[in-house]
């Protein structure tokens, strides 16, 4: 595959909806976090179709910083599309990205990092792996759980945690992306079943994880959305026999 060279070391991208509450203080957190390992870096915010005020905050930042970029769309692309157009912009020679309320711990930047310069690849934050801290609602744990055990029979990809949304890959990895169909919960078991399939390593990292009250009550409603889960599921499955 022919990769572009990259123009900077780190590229963040921050996927944010209805996130005028925390943004701020999200992008500031990240900021200080990365500045730690490099100075060659950029925060990307792909908004996606938010109807509060989380564009016109990121613009302003944006707007005062030359490190933060203002990825806009009028319309709900969902997560993994905004990921995707952010991945377009996106200059670093690794690229992270993460959920916006910060539910991992940033202790485990430097981690995932290090291990994508090292291997390539693509590095994910697991919160079913020894060594991980993890405070969250019971019956999503199951929920969590079930459905990762469901995925390793299924595949025989051997990861114990698809769903974190905390990844790093470096830029090669990261093309595979652009072939990913599923923009919904499904986005980062294709993104990592597909890295696997290619001969990508993947590998698993401990964090600290700690659920949002928000995400639990009304974000990902995921008894709702198992309907499209598993449709989204048995495409893969049919078009990867």
């Amino acid at each position: 595959m022919n990769v572009a060279r990259p123009k900077r070391e780190i590229s963040i991208i921050l996927p944010a909806y209805n996130e005028a509450l925390h943004i701020e203080k999200c992008v500031q957190e990240v900021e200080r976090a990365v500045t730690s390992l490099s100075d060659s870096y950029e925060i990307i915010v792909a908004e996606d179709g938010s109807t509060d005020e989380t564009h016109r905050i990121v613009a302003s930042l944006a707007e005062n910083n030359p490190k933060v970029s203002f990825l806009h769309s009028p319309v709900r692309l969902g997560k993994g599309k905004a990921i995707k157009n952010a991945l377009g912009k996106a200059k670093g020679g690794v690229i992270v990205f993460m959920d916006v309320d910060l539910s991992t711990s940033l202790k485990s930047l430097p981690q995932i990092i290090k291990l994508v310069r090292k291997h390539g690849g693509m590095a994910i934050g697991s919160r079913h792996i020894k060594g991980s801290k993890v405070q969250r609602h019971t019956s999503r744990t199951l929920f969590s759980l079930v459905y990762n055990m469901f995925v390793r029979m299924l595949f025989m990809d051997g990861i114990r945690d698809h769903q974190c949304g905390f990844k790093a890959m470096d830029r090669e990895a990261a093309g595979v992306l652009r072939h990913v169909k599923s923009d919904g919960f499904f986005f980062d078991t294709e993104m990592i079943l597909r890295c696997k399939k290619l001969g990508f390593p993947v590998m698993e990292v401990e964090v600290e994880w700690t659920e949002n009250r928000r995400r639990s009550e009304s974000k990902v409603k995921l008894f709702h959305d198992a309907k499209k889960i598993g449709i989204d599921m048995l495409i893969f499955r049919l078009d990867h026999r």
